[in-house]
């Protein structure tokens, strides 16, 4: 048998090609005991299937005619598998001394160079006399071995190495003397199989290496951090105990600090475990104790009088003396506010800090179980979402601690509301979940009415009295194969339905709110794809002047070609637009598309955009329009931008300079649906707009209304005092247009001048307005008489 010294000698080169990672001397023992560990698991399993293959070896060779070199190749590997596991079982004697693993891992190179030799030797019998189906056989089984020991051998490589090397030149070797080119291609394959299987041994083992370093970081890093944080925290205190065979309580060496502390709490003479409350942990500890088992960080409540809210943490081994067992001896820590402060966080997960109700989290978890328990007989159970209407202004106006002090009275009330056996949490700033269970009969709805009553009373905040109404959505759980995220869902579709009713208001949720939300969900999703695809396009409605009945501009309107659905009115997807913010790329386009168009106009025809609260704030609004005049070099003065009242209340201050800014830029600025909003008197001795648009709904009813006449009249004789033009909205008859046209009014728009189409169905018009057709008498306005029963809105 080789020596070590010549063994390592010998692979020395082996050793300098795989390069392990460098390991730490410190952690070398640990690595070592490493690969032992998975040799000795695969050990008997490399060995049975040497043995099998040598059987299927033998049993080949004496059916084609066995020289007796077999036999005597056979008999030394069942031997030398024999030994091996003798020399294992052996090994596991020593298992426990201290070079154990180093010796080890030599003795299994050794072995598997021993079986790399006998299996590498193979081959080479069978090479000349042998034919080909038997040499290729023999050489198939040979690279079978070699590419599964390289398999069981990777986590120590010299072995694998060891028990390649020879196999792949016994396989090289026997193609070469065995002749023919299907025996040459075998050797060279197998020669490039060598060097394969090395790398990835080599490869394999140093991942095996970075892994296992990676393991002990972690594990010192894990050590460093317990040891920082046992040492950490100014108000823990730790002491010793020690217990006798009987596990009562013995003298202890205390702390001087915390001598007292300890006296008072573990009393020399006492029971060791009738010190801590009755549980499982209580019981674990017993039973390691009664074990003679050593015990880590467990984690106890006191039960002494005086410490009934203490919790401590316990570390103890037991104690022998000349192989008998005297005891435990331990360290204890007071780890009460740790404790606190952990059921604490455990609470703030669960629930809300401000009223103590459930948070989401809490009832979701909740009401699977509530929806599934047994139900009264009659009754019928219900989820409440409820969000409080004018949360928001309070906020904003009285103040955080306000509004916080508002949320608890308003706890105060769901709570005072509900039965035992109801559920009320808080899910949101302002919103509200109750789970009730009422009688069939009529009494949910009975509660309803009253419980939005009490909540719409005032409450007393600092003194003052605040009206605070609460919107209620209710989804009955009639169908118990709702889960609760769906259920809340409904609840919640139903809050809206009841705040669009108005305020202090509660609504049931039924399937077609849900339609109706997937409906807005789908075509918010198809409405981006229609941005990308390019399916809105841009249609004109055209404004003419009241007394020469010539067109003097186009209103800009966007229409949206449905792929399935077909033509959708803007009233439809606009809303969707503006509540996800795509109105703004929208109106950038619709900016660009329309400027592009006033291009094509002649000079005295202008082109009215529509702009939206959210265009209004938009930071690429400004820049967006300069640059889409200069690159279609159309004059500012041709552009006419229409804003409506909501432009101006979200941010006034913002807006009017927004405003002044376009309107220095030479831009024409309209305030549009006029005498609808609360204050468009106010907007307009706040900006110089240059034209008012009046409302389709008071001209819809000159005809027929007085009011809505005197409104009109009222409205064009402002406009003239203040020096505005006026532009009057759905025009549809002869009479509404004479009626304006006799008090003034500028220009009109609607369905009879023309319906919103594209500008080259409307171009006799532009050509009209420059002169190349005969126009109409005065009398006879020229203009397109529509009736048409459908809505008349025309934006």
């Amino acid at each position: 048998m080789l020596t070590q010294q010549v063994f390592g000698s010998q692979f020395s080169g082996v050793v300098r090609f795989i390069k392990s990672v460098p390991v730490p001397e410190k952690l070398q023992p640990g690595l070592r005991a490493k690969q032992v560990s998975s040799i000795n698991h695969l050990i008997v399993v490399m060995l049975l299937v040497g043995l099998l293959n040598t059987a299927i070896v033998l049993l080949q060779l004496n059916i084609d005619g066995a020289s007796p070199m077999s036999a005597f190749w056979g008999f030394g590997l069942i031997l030398l598998n024999g030994l091996t596991f003798l020399q294992h079982l052996r090994s596991l004697k020593y298992s426990h001394t201290e070079r154990y693993a180093e010796r080890k891992i030599d003795a299994v190179a050794k072995s598997a160079t021993l079986h790399g030799l006998f299996w590498g030797a193979l081959p080479l019998m069978v090479a000349i006399g042998a034919a080909d189906p038997q040499f290729m056989a023999i050489v198939t089984i040979t690279a079978g071995m070699m590419f599964g020991g390289t398999f069981l051998l990777s986590r120590v490589p010299i072995a694998a190495v060891c028990f390649i090397v020879p196999i792949g030149i016994g396989l090289v070797a026997s193609a070469v003397l065995h002749g023919g080119i299907t025996s040459q291609l075998v050797g060279v394959l197998a020669a490039v199989y060598v060097f394969v299987l090395i790398y990835s041994v080599r490869w394999a083992h140093r991942q095996f290496v970075q892994q296992f370093l990676s393991e002990a970081a972690l594990s010192e890093q894990s050590q460093v951090i317990s040891l920082l944080l046992r040492d950490f925290g100014e108000s823990s205190s730790d002491w010793l105990w020690q217990t006798g065979t009987d596990y009562r309580l013995e003298s202890i060496p205390y702390n001087g600090s915390n001598e007292e502390n300890a006296k008072s709490f573990m009393s020399v003479g006492r029971n060791f475990f009738s010190l801590f409350q009755i549980g499982e942990s209580r019981q674990k500890l017993e039973e390691t104790m009664q074990g003679h088992q050593p015990f880590h960080d467990v984690l106890l409540q006191v039960r002494v009088s005086g410490c009934d809210n203490c919790w401590v943490s316990l570390t103890g081994k037991p104690v022998y003396e000349d192989n008998r067992f005297m005891g435990f001896r331990g360290v204890a820590s007071n780890v009460t506010q740790a404790k606190q402060t952990e059921d604490r966080i455990q609470r703030m997960a669960h629930f809300d800090d401000l009223t103590g109700l459930p948070n989401r989290a809490n009832l979701l978890s909740q009401l699977d179980g509530w929806a599934n328990a047994p139900l009264e007989i009659a009754s019928e159970r219900a989820l409440l979402c409820l969000d409080l209407d004018t949360f928001k202004v309070i906020n904003d106006t009285l103040g955080h601690q306000a509004a916080d002090q508002l949320l608890r009275q308003v706890t105060n009330r769901l709570t005072e509301s509900s039965l035992a056996s109801d559920i009320v949490a808080r899910i949101a700033s302002d919103g509200f979940v109750m789970a009730v269970e009422r009688p069939r009969d009529g009494r949910l709805e009975l509660f309803l009415d009253r419980l939005s009553d009490y909540l719409s009373q005032p409450y007393s905040v600092w003194g003052a009295a605040i009206v605070c109404t609460a919107s209620i959505g209710v989804r009955r759980l009639d169908d118990r194969n709702l889960d609760a995220p769906t259920t809340l869902k409904h609840a919640d579709l139903a809050m809206h339905a009841a705040r669009r009713k108005g305020k202090g208001q509660w609504a049931l949720f039924s399937p077609i709110l849900a339609d109706k939300a997937e409906a807005r969900l789908r075509g918010e999703s198809d409405l981006r794809h229609a941005i990308e695809l390019g399916q809105l396009h841009l249609v004109y409605q055209p404004q003419i002047s009241a007394q020469t009945h010539k067109v003097v501009g186009f209103e800009a309107l966007v229409r949206w070609d449905h792929p399935k659905l077909g033509m959708i009115p803007p009233s439809e997807f606009v809303p969707i637009a503006e509540e996800n913010g795509l109105i703004v790329p929208i109106g950038e386009w619709i900016i660009r598309s329309a400027t592009a168009q006033a291009a094509r106009l002649p000079e005295n025809i202008r082109i009215a955009i529509n702009i939206s609260p959210l265009q209004m704030n938009s930071t690429n609004l400004v820049s967006t329009i300069v640059h889409t005049l200069a690159a279609n070099r159309v004059s500012p003065s041709r552009i006419e931008l229409e804003i409506t009242e909501s432009v101006l209340m979200a941010d006034t201050g913002f807006a009017l300079d927004r405003l002044h800014q376009l309107r220095d830029m030479g831009l024409r600025i309209s305030l549009d649906d006029f005498g609808t909003g609360y204050s468009s008197l106010s907007y307009l001795r706040m900006f110089p707009f240059h034209k008012i648009k009046i409302d389709q709904s008071f001209v819809r009813d000159i005809e027929t209304d007085s009011e809505s006449r005197a409104i009109t009249q009222a409205t064009l004789s402002l406009a003239k005092l203040m020096g505005l033009r006026c532009t009057a909205e759905g025009v549809e008859t002869l009479y509404q247009a004479s009626f304006l046209r006799e008090h003034g009014c500028d220009e009109l728009q609607g369905y009879l001048v023309g319906r919103p189409q594209p500008m080259d169905k409307m171009w006799h018009l532009v050509e009209a307005a420059a002169g190349k057709l005969p126009q109409s008498p005065p009398e006879t306005p020229a203009l397109v008489l529509e009736t048409d029963p459908s809505p008349r809105k025309t934006a």
